[in-house]
C-alpha cells in the first residue's frame, strides 16, 4: 500500500537481516532464546556470560548482538564464550555472521585465510576443518 508516496514496510515480507535492522529486540527475546537453546541448568550461567557484552559504551545494540551470539553458538557454551569475546572486540563481526550467513561463508581460499588470521588475532584456535 502507498502511504504518502512511500511503500509501507511489512516485517513479514522482509529478509531476516532486514527485519533485524528495523525490529527492536528486547531482553525478553534474549531470555526466550536462551530458554529454547540451552538446558535449564545453564540458563543463569549463559545469561551472565551474555551480559558481559553491552557493558562498555562502545558495545552497541546489546540485545541484537546477544541474539546473534546465541544463534552462532548453536547451544554450545564454549562457542558462546568465543563469540562474546569476538563481539566485545567488534560486534559487527557477529552481526555479519548471524544475519548474512550466505555472504559470510568461507567458500574461497582467501576467505579461509582471512578467517584464520582473525582467529590468531583473537587468540582463538580455528576449526580443524578450515
Amino acid at each position: 500500500m502507498e502511504n504518502g508516496g512511500f511503500q509501507q514496510l511489512r516485517p513479514e515480507g522482509l529478509s531476516e537481516a532486514a527485519r533485524h535492522k528495523i525490529m527492536p529486540h528486547s531482553r525478553d527475546d534474549v531470555v526466550a532464546v536462551v530458554q529454547k537453546t540451552f538446558p535449564e541448568s545453564a540458563h543463569n550461567r549463559v545469561l551472565e556470560l551474555l551480559d558481559t557484552y553491552g557493558v562498555e559504551s562502545y558495545e552497541r545494540e546489546r540485545e541484537r548482538v546477544q541474539l546473534a551470539i546465541l544463534k552462532l553458538s548453536e547451544g554450545n557454551e564454549e562457542k558462546l564464550r568465543e563469540f562474546v569475546a569476538i563481539a566485545k572486540r567488534d560486534y559487527r563481526d557477529v552481526l555479519f555472521w548471524a544475519e548474512y550467513p550466505e555472504e559470510a561463508k568461507l567458500d574461497t581460499p582467501q576467505k579461509r585465510e582471512r578467517f584464520r588470521k582473525m582467529c590468531e588475532q583473537f587468540g582463538i584456535e580455528p576449526p580443524q576443518n578450515l
